[in-house]
């Protein structure tokens, strides 16, 4: 047993040492980017200090490192001057609906008993940096040179959650059967459907069993019933009279205000979350309007016949009525004008360059309406290279002053 921990333990040790002869004891080290210097444009040129390490941390040579793995310690830039701030600006999009502010484990849920008037959500936008004369989308940091980048995200108030009204209940129906088990029922209605995350409707059905004590006779025949449930209707809009119960309230907090009932819907979900991001994100909101769905819900016999609907009571109902958001298809711009070929000079390789085009979406999908199409399009250009078309591109030799810095500790003795 001890022979066998020492061959083992042998074994792990020449492992080891031979893991730390094979593992490269010097390594590249990067600095930070230093500033965009050059002409003005997209001909500047940064650099970044490299410098090779041992593993344990000292300096060295820069030859004791290999030298097919040495970083980049230049890079093209765009070097942004004052006069820059006439061809360049943010854009940004429209406000997002007002959405509820999360809660714990991200989920949305009003706080209905502490809202009095209104509930706090938020709005967001996008913000981009374009050329003000092809719109094209660059770098935030050339816009953010003259001026702050404007806010994405900004405070809003959501009318309090609205629960489900419904009738009270009618009167009990009569026994479904003069003998053996039998059932009554009664039924309300829905006078206004939930809104602004509000509680759902109840059910619309109550049964109970009628005390009947007398037995039927022999001859009669006992079935049994099953709930068959339909599907659901298209989102259609309430009648005139509930109009008045949807929409988005119009808040006036003056000492002898009342609520207005000038209503139009706002919808507490996030539609950016549903669509991926765009390049080029325009969307304006909707005016949205909330419907409703309806759905049968009926009670059949073993024979295929139907029947009231209280004989199916034993089991749980489902829900008959729902709200819904009117579907309204994405509508897009038209398409831009192809941009410029991004290869504008030959080089000597036969790789192509590209162009492309966007639009704008003006209204996002609502509800089961058509998705939105893509914004951007790329095709080729210039396919063979542009060896035919294209004049050769320029070649410039860099001053020695703006080539790579090689950091050396002369206070530590280099490796030979």
């Amino acid at each position: 047993m001890k022979k066998g921990l020492i061959v083992l333990a042998f074994f792990l040790l020449h492992a080891s040492d031979l893991e730390s002869r094979t593992s490269p004891p010097f390594v590249w080290k990067t600095g930070h980017w230093g500033r965009c210097i050059g002409d003005c444009g997209s001909g500047g040129v940064q650099s970044r200090v490299v410098w090779c390490v041992h593993s344990e941390g000292w300096t060295t040579h820069h030859s004791n490192c290999e030298q097919s793995d040495r970083p980049e310690c230049q890079r093209s830039c765009f070097k942004i001057c004052d006069w820059h701030l006439e061809l360049f600006e943010w854009e940004v999009s429209e406000w997002s609906i007002c959405i509820l502010v999360p809660f714990a484990h991200g989920e949305i849920k009003p706080r209905t008993s502490e809202c009095v008037t209104a509930q706090h959500g938020l709005q967001h936008r996008t913000v981009q940096c374009v050329q003000k004369l092809n719109r094209t989308v660059v770098s935030k940091e050339i816009c953010g040179y003259f001026t702050p980048q404007p806010s994405m995200e900004q405070a809003c108030l959501i009318p309090c959650p609205r629960d489900c009204v419904v009738s009270e209940f009618s009167a009990w129906s009569e026994c479904s059967k003069h003998c053996g088990k039998s059932i009554q029922h009664r039924t309300r209605f829905i006078i206004a459907p939930p809104l602004y995350g509000g509680s759902k409707c109840p059910n619309l059905t109550e049964s109970r069993i009628c005390e009947v004590s007398m037995s039927c006779p022999h001859e009669e025949e006992e079935y049994s019933y099953s709930l068959k449930v339909g599907p659901w209707s298209k989102c259609r809009l309430p009648h005139l009279k509930e109009l008045n119960m949807v929409g988005r309230t119009i808040l006036d907090f003056s000492s002898d205000s009342i609520e207005r009932s000038t209503f139009k819907l706002e919808m507490v979900e996030n539609l950016q979350h549903s669509h991926k991001f765009r390049s080029h994100y325009s969307s304006r909101a909707w005016d949205i309007e909330i419907g409703y769905q309806t759905r049968q819900v009926r009670c059949t016999r073993n024979d295929g016949k139907n029947a009231i609907l209280s004989l199916c009571m034993q089991e749980a109902i489902p829900l008959t009525f729902r709200s819904c958001i009117m579907p309204k298809d994405c509508q897009t711009s038209g398409w831009s004008s192809w941009s410029s070929c991004s290869k504008t000079c030959y080089s000597g390789d036969l790789s192509p360059g590209f162009r492309s085009r966007r639009r704008i979406i003006k209204h996002e999908a609502l509800g089961a309406g058509r998705e939105c199409p893509e914004t951007e399009e790329r095709e080729a250009c210039n396919t063979d290279g542009g060896e035919k078309q294209l004049q050769p591109c320029p070649r410039y030799t860099i001053p020695l002053h703006f080539s790579c810095f090689t950091r050396v500790d002369l206070q530590v003795p280099l490796v030979q």
